[in-house]
């Protein structure tokens, strides 16, 4: 019995160290994303343990049962890096060279995003939100949320208000997105390798193309894009990010691109899905994000005062 009780000891002692690590983790998993790329919602550094960080997980199930939750949802994966070439494709120069015509000017877009958790039938919570984003030439100018609820919880005004000023200053940072490979600014971050035309997972149409990066952090991944040969629109990106923490077992991201507006093609999904294990505990978390409701300005003051008007 002494034996049991030391060993539990250890195990709690362990256990406090990581709840302790929990806002060291958020930080580096979690800022608002999207998706979120220069201005695009895509790369949220993964909401789902900023959730489980504010959801104070550790004071309600124990010290060691939230160790092991928390363990579970380290989230992350290892990736195998492709074969690689130094120069850009053409149809990733194409690609680029459309993304960048397209995004230039004011453009706003309502965001609504999903985020679940679940860990071996011990626990489940959610999160569900409304905001609207405003960008210019394809760069973030400001985040207004509308509403946020969580486990059934509706956030009050000056929770929704702690939120926005997080993410901003998150967004305003540089911190908190994912650096597309197709994006100009990037993409001397990347080597890609040689576009495939006559793959099983490629749609109908478009070409499949490699990439990865040498800076191994959350901001950057490697994974596989596809494009559209005809008009050079990215209609799916299916990556791994590099920052992910130890105790990873897999995680996916998947991108979708869609008809935003007529002279639009921008990211209107993205799912993102991570397992993990800890012990005997296994854990899931998804996140989904839908951005619609896409709108052109003339000027920079006519967005940001749609922003704040835009609530669905």
């Amino acid at each position: 019995m002494s034996r049991r009780l030391s060993h539990f000891k250890i195990a709690e002692a362990v256990a406090r160290r990581l709840v302790g690590s929990i806002p060291t983790l958020s930080r580096q998993l979690f800022a608002e994303f999207s998706k979120g790329n220069a201005g695009r919602m895509p790369g949220n550094i993964h909401p789902i343990v900023h959730v489980l960080h504010s959801m104070n997980i550790s004071s309600r199930i124990g010290p060691l049962l939230a160790g092991m939750v928390i363990m579970t949802m380290i989230l992350g994966g290892l990736y195998r890096a492709p074969a690689s070439s130094s120069a850009v494709p053409t149809i990733v120069q194409r690609a680029s060279s459309v993304y960048a015509s397209q995004v230039r000017g004011v453009i706003s877009m309502q965001r609504h995003f999903t985020t679940q958790l679940s860990g071996g039938g011990l626990f489940h919570h959610g999160e569900n939100s409304d905001s609207g984003q405003l960008m210019e030439n394809g760069k973030f100018v400001k985040i207004a949320y509308y509403r946020i609820v969580r486990d059934g919880h509706t956030f009050s005004s000056s929770e929704v208000r702690q939120r926005a000023d997080q993410t901003n200053k998150d967004w305003a940072a540089g911190k908190v997105f994912f650096k597309e490979p197709y994006d100009a600014q990037y993409m001397d971050d990347y080597a890609f390798g040689e576009p495939q035309t006559a793959c099983s997972s490629c749609p109908s149409g478009t070409q499949a193309v490699s990439f990865t990066s040498a800076k191994r952090d959350a901001q950057h991944g490697s994974g596989t894009m596809y494009i559209n040969v005809a008009n050079a629109h990215v209609v799916r990106l299916e990556y791994t990010p590099y920052s992910l923490p130890p105790h990873a077992t897999s995680g996916t991201v998947t991108e979708v691109g869609g008809a935003a507006l007529p002279d639009l093609w921008y990211v209107v999904r993205i799912n993102e899905v991570y397992t993990g294990h800890a012990l005997v505990f296994s854990g899931t978390g998804t996140f989904t994000g839908i951005f619609d409701h896409f709108r052109r300005f003339a000027s920079l003051a006519a967005g940001e005062t749609a922003l704040q008007n835009q609530a669905p």
